[in-house]
């Protein structure tokens, strides 16, 4: 009897109540160090310092729940997220002039059809998603300094509404919070997150039991494209201009903060919420070691090392 879509999805297993994986221990155990130090840090729960952390975890934080679907979807990272950011936030600004919503709405597409682009050759062909993710990094680079130039500045300052406050909130921290919420909704109560979850944990077998895994890899990536997309309008609207160096790295940062929030480097396990503490950790790491006068060399150090260890604890999890 062949398996369905319906039937592959009913029957995947309810996760059994386990002891504490080694991955899960170490994820614990580095959050409660930084807490720790946070908190013991002069100066870190001062007015000025919490936003500088919101504002910093604001512009990432997209980014990183947007490699979270395509972890999720057994495709370990992407390279590209970085410059498509960078490319949504340069035609925001270009289209500015046309009014905030239609700009917003045309860069939101820009994102969605460069990653789809990805997603597609991904999905359909089986190609490797790390090259693939290398190779359109490098054509945006190109392509975008050749067709606009180095810089887009603003035409008006319409994208101001996007700078201010709400109860003293910035206004960017707020699209973060939503976008999470937004993201986790679609994992949770829609048929695509279903889906995604099944192809990230065996894409042999969702294939066999009948799931077009092509559709659902190029709508992951879609998704992230949307997501990448909020980010480059972000970071554009902070600055004011857009270039394809003001996104540059996120991709690294964003692969951090969902590795250390718990999602699977394989795929097929994890969430957006573990993403948003993933963020967080990532942002309060580099806020407590900047206010600790260490130079970025070191912060960066911190932050490999995060990972690495979450990295070998997820194998030593495997393993056992």
């Amino acid at each position: 009897m062949t398996s369905t879509p319906d039937a592959a999805i009913a029957a995947s297993p309810a996760t059994p109540r386990q002891r504490l994986a080694p991955a899960d221990l170490a994820r614990f155990s580095l959050v409660l160090a930084i807490v720790v130090l946070a908190l013991s840090t002069p100066g870190f729960l001062s007015r000025p310092s919490l936003i500088a952390l919101i504002n910093a975890m604001s512009l990432v934080g997209c980014v990183a729940l947007a490699m979270t679907f395509i972890t999720l979807g057994g495709n370990i990272m992407s390279f590209s997220l970085g410059a498509t950011t960078s490319v949504a936030g340069i035609v925001f600004m270009a289209t500015l002039g046309l009014g905030l919503l239609p700009a917003i709405v045309v860069a939101i597409v820009a994102g969605v059809v460069i990653s789809a682009a990805q997603g597609a050759v991904i999905g359909w062909l089986r190609a490797n998603p790390i090259i693939v993710s290398m190779a359109a990094y490098a054509l945006l680079i190109g392509a975008t300094q050749m067709i606009v130039g180095p810089k887009v500045d603003a035409p008006n300052l319409a994208y101001e509404v996007l700078k201010q406050r709400l109860f003293g909130v910035p206004a960017s921290f707020l699209v973060l919070a939503a976008m999470a919420v937004l993201g986790q909704l679609v994992l949770t109560f829609t048929r695509f997150g279903h889906e995604l979850m099944l192809v990230g944990s065996n894409a042999r077998a969702a294939e066999a039991a009948g799931l077009d895994v092509g559709r659902v890899t190029t709508a992951a990536y879609m998704v992230a494209g949307a997501f990448s997309a909020v980010a480059g309008i972000l970071v554009a609207s902070r600055f004011g201009s857009a270039d394809m160096q003001t996104a540059r790295g996120f991709e690294f940062t964003a692969i951090a903060a969902v590795l250390v929030g718990g999602t699977a480097i394989g795929g097929g396990k994890g969430s957006l919420w573990q993403t948003f503490i993933g963020v967080a950790v990532m942002a309060t790491i580099n806020a407590v070691t900047l206010l600790r006068g260490f130079s970025i060399e070191i912060q960066q150090l911190v932050v490999g090392l995060a990972v690495l260890g979450v990295i070998v604890f997820q194998g030593i999890g495997r393993r056992t």
